[in-house]
């Protein structure tokens, strides 16, 4: 089952009723005025452009993407609401204004999941399942981030996952919503049933019974054998190099299909030959500047950090050859260096295109760290740590960079919330933190002459000590810390 059914130019799936006309090139004349106001810096005009160039083709991805973008870049200024102009543009009623209007709630309040589903149910009741997909996986993401997640949201989720075919995601969501509340026997039947639908979907048995079964679609055995090697994990050189042939040839009789372009950019990484990666990046650079969809930039942007991370590799390994060679270990640091600020300028872009995309936040926050930017890395760790699943590791990453611009107090705090959200004490972010707890102790100990500081910073040292005794420094801290506490006690001078 295809993920996003095929849409007629009237916007219905086939058959179906239509509910808006699409009018591609009135829409494609509001996208590029969007971006050039956009380049301009007058984000909420453009916001308006992109909603109407929407209106026009609610279909559009470049539309969609282009839009969120304007709208940080608007949050970004320091704005808090769109100005009157924007907001009457999108007071009538009707699916397309409501799918408008919606999206321009959610991009004015970023963070909040209650207006990500509407914005997603709002697609879905319009029928636009590319582009209700897009906002429901952003929507289960945002949901998941709340302090206290909802289950009527991740039941809605579930219910446009559903309706739009994608019942992988009808199942994460129903599955989040069964945590939320155990004792409702019928969500999790439901919950059963999707799952069941979703693998009767991926084999295709939800055809049986119909004119030539489940296999209907196969028209012959060269088409059996194309779908089965594409489905293989493992494939043979003949196998992939058929794929890769089948997919250019599809690409080249579309090549401003979307999802050809995307098929034949997967075969081309997946084979990985050099000229293989050369051409999936010109046909991903190709693509964003044509489609203006962020995803093929980012692709782009992969296959580019993937180079570069194969050349850093080069020179850690003549380091490692020749660690008495001043200038091979420099190379290799000087690498690292460069390649960590290619990915902090990778990531910028992603969080530029996807503000409301924490993880892209929490790996440019911990790209600044490594650069040792921590007036850059705190802002975003801080909003990261908001995310159940980022939180541990955002708050130790913050408690380092606040141990390193010298606020040690908010260190100490950071890190202890960290460490009573992960509990573990002998894995190797448990040592990390208790590590980082007791450097910023021991600061704290010998600056405000704190004994009680010192003490705890000891027991520390010599808790990591006994999970593993070679654990960076601590020993040689250890020592210092003892050497500060016997001063202490005696009321030595600073």
């Amino acid at each position: 089952m295809a993920l996003f059914g095929k849409k007629s130019a009237t916007g219905a799936d086939d058959g179906g009723a239509p509910k808006f006309q699409v009018h591609a090139e009135r829409a494609r004349r509001f996208f590029e005025h969007a971006r050039t106001v956009h380049d301009a810096s007058n984000y909420d005009y453009a916001m308006q452009l992109w909603l109407r160039g929407l209106q026009q083709d609610p279909t559009s991805m470049a539309g969609l993407e282009g839009f969120f973008a304007s709208a940080a870049a608007f949050l970004g200024t320091g704005a808090k609401s769109p100005s009157k102009e924007t907001l009457k543009l999108f007071d009538k009623k009707g699916d397309v204004e409501r799918y408008a209007l919606g999206l321009l709630d959610w991009g004015m309040s970023p963070f909040d999941a209650g207006l990500a589903v509407r914005a997603a149910e709002n697609g879905a009741r319009l029928g636009v399942s590319e582009p209700a997909f897009w906002l429901g996986e952003r929507a289960l993401g945002a949901a998941s981030r709340e302090k206290k997640p909802r289950k009527d949201h991740y039941l809605k989720l579930m219910d446009i996952f559903a309706s739009i075919g994608s019942f992988d995601k009808a199942v994460q969501s129903g599955e989040a919503a069964v945590r939320l509340d155990p004792s409702d026997g019928r969500l999790s039947a439901d919950v059963r049933n999707l799952a069941a639908q979703a693998a009767m979907s991926k084999g295709g048995f939800d055809k049986t019974g119909e004119a030539g079964g489940f296999r209907r679609n196969i028209r012959d055995a060269d088409k059996q054998r194309q779908l089965i090697e594409a489905e293989q994990i493992v494939k043979s050189d003949e196998a992939i190099d058929r794929l890769v042939a089948i997919a250019e040839g599809d690409y080249r009789a579309r090549p401003d299909d979307a999802a050809a372009t995307t098929l034949y950019i997967k075969r081309l990484r997946e084979r990985g030959r050099p000229e293989d990666e050369k051409r999936a990046y010109q046909v991903a650079t190709q693509a964003y500047e044509s489609l203006k969809e962020f995803r093929f930039r980012q692709i782009a942007g992969e296959i580019k950090l993937r180079q570069a991370e194969r050349k850093v590799g080069e020179y850690v390994a003549a380091a490692q050859a020749r660690p008495d060679d001043p200038t091979a270990v420099d190379n290799a640091r000087r690498a690292r260096i460069k390649f960590t600020e290619m990915e902090v300028e990778e990531f910028r872009e992603r969080v530029r295109a996807y503000p409301t995309d924490l993880a892209a936040k929490y790996e440019l926050g911990r790209r600044y760290n490594q650069l040792g930017q921590y007036d850059e890395a705190i802002p975003l760790l801080q909003l990261c740590k908001e995310d159940a699943k980022l939180r541990v590791d955002s708050l130790a990453l913050l408690g380092a960079a606040f141990v390193a611009t010298g606020y040690v107090d908010e260190a100490i705090y950071t890190l202890r919330e960290a460490r009573q959200h992960h509990k573990i004490e002998n894995d190797e972010l448990g040592l990390e933190l208790q590590y980082s707890l007791l450097t910023a102790l021991q600061t704290k100990g010998g600056q405000d002459r704190d004994l009680p500081s010192a003490e705890e910073a000891d027991k520390l040292a010599s808790s990591i000590m006994m999970q593993q005794f070679n654990f960076k420094d601590v020993r040689a801290r250890r020592d210092a810390i003892k050497k500060l506490i016997g001063e202490l006690k005696r009321g030595d001078a600073a």
